[in-house]
């Protein structure tokens, strides 16, 4: 949907037609219709015959928006407007959008834009005091937007400028010339750009569906995909040849879309997605996941050690056997390991031992020497190591890229399918961070209308995931994965702070800064990638912060939690929760899953576990008063659910 001059000026002149009682619209000239034609691709406009026009429904009321808001001085008259001006466009819808999620406040990156177009208003509520927000015109625009079902059809010259564009992300710049091509994939949601203004552009899903049948269709037709290609193709395919006239079959076999047995040919089966999504508007969640760099270092320790295992069988991946792995990491040749562990020095000692520590790290050579050398009192140095393993290998079962298992009654790591995969990435592009907006980059192209903002962007770009006007081999990867996956539960300290401060909406990332000292601006960045890449925030093109289903329950559950737990939950925790839930009965009354002390033992079978893990979880989700002496109580029900808001 994209509304420029003369898109906001042809509505009214065809509503003034409306007025003056004539039928239709009247266009004099062929060269006078590309906005019209947009207009009908938006189902703004409809055409009664060749350059004649009237309103739909919903064009109507916009038409009706337009003139309410210049009547109170909002915006200026259309005929004012420069000639490339975008009222609306996925950009200004996306910012809409974000804002209404977030009780209506739009925050500082993309209030400007909103103002500009009219759609922001200032409110003054009690203890919050007066704050901009949008305005009743920008959720009518946006009612419109999400009613207003566009139209899509393709003719042979635009197919063939979507067959050579890249499918992005990608700047915009990229985009190959093509006159109003742009605007017409627009009008009918084949593409997006990024909020606030247009620099990244992204192929919507429709819009990826789309290229991917032009990419192999028969162009021999003048139009060669619309509703009704679409609705044949459809009934040919599901319901066989004699649901479809002989007119329709000679269509299908001209463009390549079936076989003569009525099977889809690849142009087929894509087009039948196309049309799934147009047609049910139909998409999938934006989801993510995030790895760092200590993360992608222990996928390779459990390798090498499995490894090693086959020459000596007493050595498994155990936690102590990947602590002592990464002791003998030389630092000097593993630079890239330094930031991380130098944010867990700096979280553990305070920021103002950072000059320090950054001393320190030339000086040693050896994981083990800069840990020995800030916690020497008795063996915490290895305690901390030990902890730093510990959390990081919880982080890896939470993105389904290890399992631990019970081995020779000793808890071991097995690297699943996806963490292989993970791996094999690292060691063929380098060892390096995955941020959880730099996948975002690639699946927020997966919503209807929307393309990522130029930091998650560069963030794809940097990671290695975006690349060439497109997602490489990586970044389908990841993105892929980030649908694939089952997740499990957790959050470490830090990250529960950090949750805690986080109200349902209403909220930005900046604001959240002024609850902790400056200094920790970094460990938020670090926390608020991990709290979105587990699946319990969404951060907004707008930066605002919103709290998933998932989110509120994990909040909620944890509520009454110490802070001072390094890990209030865990996906061992978790597993041992459904094992107990599986042995357990549910009172509903008391909100409350009773556990016989008999069924303990099959509980500790269930979860894979060995007994010694096993009752160290427990322990843990005593503490985190998940659990109570033999029950799962309300708290952890809560996690279960949020287990299954999650998959």
């Amino acid at each position: 949907m994209v509304i420029r001059k003369e898109h906001a000026l042809a509505l009214l002149r065809v509503r003034e037609e409306e007025k003056n009682e004539a039928p239709t619209c009247q266009l004099f000239v062929k060269s006078e219709e590309p906005p019209y034609l947009e207009l009908e691709r938006m189902n703004l406009l409809r055409m009664v015959r060749p350059l004649e026009y009237s309103l739909t429904y919903w064009g109507r009321v916009l038409a009706n928006i337009i003139d309410e808001m210049v009547e109170k001085g909002l915006i200026p008259h259309p005929s004012k407007w420069d000639e490339d001006f975008r009222w609306l466009g996925s950009e200004v819808l996306m910012m809409i959008e974000t804002a209404i999620e977030n009780d209506d406040i739009p925050g500082p990156l993309t209030e400007g834009e909103l103002e500009k177009r009219g759609f922001i208003e200032e409110r003054k509520v009690e203890k919050k005091g007066v704050f901009k927000a949008v305005n009743q015109y920008a959720k009518d625009v946006y009612e419109v937007f999400k009613n207003a079902h566009p139209r899509l059809i393709i003719d042979r010259e635009l197919c063939e400028y979507i067959k050579k564009m890249p499918p992005g992300p990608a700047e915009s710049s990229m985009l190959p010339a093509g006159g109003r091509f742009p605007i017409l994939m627009g009008a009918m949601r084949l593409l997006a750009f990024s909020v606030p203004t247009s620099d990244i552009y992204a192929l919507t899903a429709l819009g990826k569906e789309i290229k991917a049948a032009c990419e192999t269709i028969a162009p021999t037709l003048e139009t060669v995909i619309s509703e009704d290609i679409m609705d044949s193709l459809e009934r040919a395919v599901y319901e066989g040849f004699d649901a479809v006239t002989d007119e329709e079959k000679e269509v299908l076999f001209e463009l390549a879309l079936i076989d003569d047995s009525g099977n889809p040919l690849p142009a087929g089966e894509h087009l039948l997605e196309a049309y799934r999504i147009w047609k049910e508007r139909s998409f999938k969640p934006v989801k993510s996941m995030n790895v760092e760099i200590v993360d992608a270092e222990l996928l390779r320790g459990i390798e090498e050690v499995w490894k090693h295992h086959e020459q000596d069988p007493s050595t498994l991946p155990t936690v102590d056997e990947l602590v002592h792995y990464l002791f003998y990491k030389p630092l000097k040749e593993y630079k890239h390991l330094l930031e991380h562990y130098g944010r867990r020095l700096y979280q553990d000692l305070g920021y103002q031992k950072k000059e320090e520590i950054k001393k320190k790290f030339s000086e040693v050579k050896t994981v083990e020497e800069l840990f020995k050398s800030f916690y020497e009192k008795g063996n915490e140095w290895y305690k901390k190591m030990y902890d730093i393993v510990q959390e990081s290998l919880y982080t890896l079962e939470a993105f389904n890229l290890v399992r631990a298992e019970e081995h020779e009654g000793k808890k071991v790591h097995y690297l699943t399918d996806y963490g292989k995969k993970v791996l094999e990435d690292m060691k063929k592009r380098g060892f390096r961070e995955i941020p959880a907006v730099a996948v975002k980059a690639i699946t927020i192209t997966n919503k209807e209308f929307a393309s990522p903002n130029v930091d998650w962007y560069n963030k794809g770009v940097n990671a290695l995931l975006i690349g060439g006007g497109a997602p490489t081999e990586a970044g389908k990867m990841y993105a892929d994965m980030a649908y694939e996956i089952r997740r499990l539960p957790h959050i470490t300290r830090f990250e529960l702070q950090v949750l805690h401060k986080l109200p349902e909406k209403g909220f930005f990332v900046k604001d959240l800064y002024q609850h902790f000292d400056e200094t920790w601006h970094e460990e938020i960045e670090y926390a608020l990638n991990k709290l979105e890449a587990r699946g319990y925030i969404d951060i907004l093109q707008n930066e605002a912060i919103i709290l998933t289903e998932a989110g509120k329950l994990i909040k909620r559950a944890l509520s009454g939690t110490p802070e001072g737990l390094a890990n209030p939950i865990t996906p061992l925790a978790v597993r041992v929760l459904e094992a107990l839930r599986k042995v357990g009965t549910l009172y509903v009354k008391e909100q409350k899953i009773r556990i016989l002390p008999k069924n303990i033992k099959e509980a500790i079978k269930l979860s894979g576990l060995d007994p010694e893990s096993f009752e160290r979880e427990m322990v843990i989700l005593r503490a985190s008063n998940l659990v109570g002496k033999n029950s799962i109580n309300e708290a952890g029900l809560l996690i279960l659910e949020a287990l299954e808001k999650l998959n």
